[in-house]
Parts: structure tokens; C-alpha cells; sequence
């Protein structure tokens, strides 16, 4: 599985990896818990399958550890690592998975394939403020599609209306760069600098950190 993207600041490790790899390998390498193994063994989609064994891999790799990580990682809702003080976020498409950790901030990433086509649900997701009665391109679309995912995973307590609670200003888009973003929630009221870069896999990685 190599490591397509690594990135570790003072506040927090990223990273994102191409699954080259089959079941066995990730299976031979991970401690499972026994509702682990049997949540496993009901997730009938092998792509899927490989996803959730490839980024416990992952989350293993970052962590340097071979010693059972305790966690209540499932396919949704937030996942927490309860054998290490740390926040975590993890995304995962087709054959890559991205995991970012932090020991004291709030953290949420995504990644998406740059082939996929969202602009025929754009309207659900991308508000009339941010629109501004612009024609936005494919890769525009998209860009705030992973950029709102990433904010949905940072707030990380589900209720979120993409066009009415989570916005994001478009930058002119590069290789890497930032987008100015905010949380209008009650309970997490925040504006933030997002992060980004098209890796040359052909995906897009966003994150954000509070």
C-alpha cells in the first residue's frame, strides 16, 4: 500500500494511501477486537471491506504502533480512538483512504476522485450566496463537494444542512492551496482556512483543523 501523500505539522499527521493490496495482507497486520471481526465479516461489498481494513492500517501506521488500538471506528458516525488521546478523521474512495490525526484539534478530511462527476447535485449542496449566479465547472463542483465533506467530518455531529449550515468561498484553484470556510451550527458557530491539493493520482485531498 504505498503512501501517496504525508504530511505531519505541529498540530497534526495526514495521510493518504493507494490500496494496492488484498484483504490478507491488512488482515495478517491489524489486532481486531471480536465485535470488530464480526462487524467485518457483515460488510458485504469487498471494496468496501478493503477500505475499512486498509484505513485501520493506516490509522496503525501513523500511530507506529503494533499494539492493539481501541477504537469504535465502524463505517459512520464519528470515529474515535479511545487507546490514544487523539482526534481523528478518516475518508476513504475507490483505492485510496486518508487518515488525519491530532493530539488537540478538531480535525476533518476527504478525498475524492477527480473523475466524478457531481454537477448534476450541485444545486443540493452549494448555496445561492456562494453561487453568486456563476457557471461552475465540474472541478469547482467538486472542490466544494470535498471541501463541505471535510466540514461535515470537523463538526462531527451529523444533523448538517450542506447549503444552509456549511459554506465555502472558492478559490482560484492550483495544485494546493486554502479556502476560507465556515460552521454556522448553534453548537459551532467558526470560520476556518481549509486546506487542499490534487494529488497526481487524479484525487482531491481537503482537510481542516480547530
Amino acid at each position: 500500500m504505498p503512501l501517496i501523500f504525508h504530511l505531519q505539522k505541529e498540530e497534526y499527521e495526514l495521510a493518504a494511501w493507494k490500496i494496492d493490496e488484498d484483504d490478507s495482507f491488512f488482515e495478517s497486520r491489524l489486532q481486531l477486537s471480536e465485535e470488530e471481526k464480526i462487524f467485518l465479516q457483515n460488510i458485504k461489498a469487498p471494496n468496501k471491506r478493503l477500505q475499512w481494513l486498509a484505513s485501520r492500517h493506516l490509522i496503525r501506521v501513523l500511530l507506529k504502533t503494533d499494539l492493539f488500538i481501541d477504537s469504535n471506528y465502524k463505517q459512520r458516525g464519528k470515529p474515535e480512538l479511545f487507546s490514544h488521546k487523539k482526534e481523528i478523521s478518516i475518508s476513504h474512495t475507490d483505492d485510496v483512504c486518508a487518515v488525519i490525526m491530532s493530539e488537540n484539534k478538531k480535525v476533518g478530511v476527504d478525498i475524492e476522485p477527480e473523475y466524478r462527476d457531481v454537477t448534476v447535485i450541485a444545486h443540493k449542496y452549494i448555496s445561492a450566496v456562494e453561487k453568486q449566479n456563476r457557471v461552475f465547472s465540474n472541478e469547482q463542483n467538486l472542490f466544494i463537494w470535498c471541501a463541505k465533506e471535510a466540514l461535515f467530518k470537523l463538526y462531527a455531529k451529523g444533523e448538517v444542512s450542506f447549503q444552509n449550515d456549511l459554506f465555502v468561498q472558492l478559490p482560484e484553484l492550483t495544485t494546493e492551496g486554502t479556502a476560507h470556510a465556515e460552521i454556522r451550527k448553534p453548537d459551532m458557530n467558526i470560520s476556518l482556512e481549509l486546506k487542499y491539493q490534487f494529488l497526481d493520482q487524479g484525487y482531491i485531498l481537503c482537510w481542516g483543523t480547530v
